[in-house]
């Protein structure tokens, strides 16, 4: 019995250590990201432009449906353009967590996954990926 817990113990500890990892690779790379695409517009801290470009920190889009954020980057919106011919979809997955979790945004995680099924379901589309899809 002893083992087992030893184990259970174990195992938690190693998932805490991978999430902890995850978490600083997309911080870091994200605020890579941040910086070369996203910054012009959104500005460091993700203040915005008043009435031009929405702030990113404490906005309620992005911290709502992680599926909203993924289709956004994925497709684009009014001003807002697509990356995916800028950045991989591991990229995307990446620059949205980080958006949804900087500046004292908690807004959960997004699995590359999510944006993997994202991505397929927008490249079977008979208009495929662009502004206003």
């Amino acid at each position: 019995m002893k083992k087992i817990i030893h184990v259970i113990i174990a195992l938690v500890g190693f998932s805490a250590l991978f999430s902890a990892a995850y978490a600083q690779d997309y911080l870091e790379e994200g605020e890579q990201i941040y910086v070369d695409f996203c910054e012009a517009c959104h500005q460091p801290g993700g203040e915005g432009f008043e009435d031009i470009y929405p702030a990113l920190k404490d906005n309620e889009f992005v911290l709502g449906d992680k599926e909203e954020v993924i289709y956004l980057l994925l497709e684009g919106r009014a001003g807002m353009p697509t990356f995916i011919a800028d950045l991989e979809v591991d990229q995307l997955t990446t620059i949205i967590n980080y958006i949804r979790n900087s500046w004292g945004n908690d807004g959960g995680e997004v699995t590359q996954e999510e944006v993997d099924e994202a991505y397929e379901f927008i490249a079977e589309e008979d208009d495929g990926f662009g502004p206003g899809n």
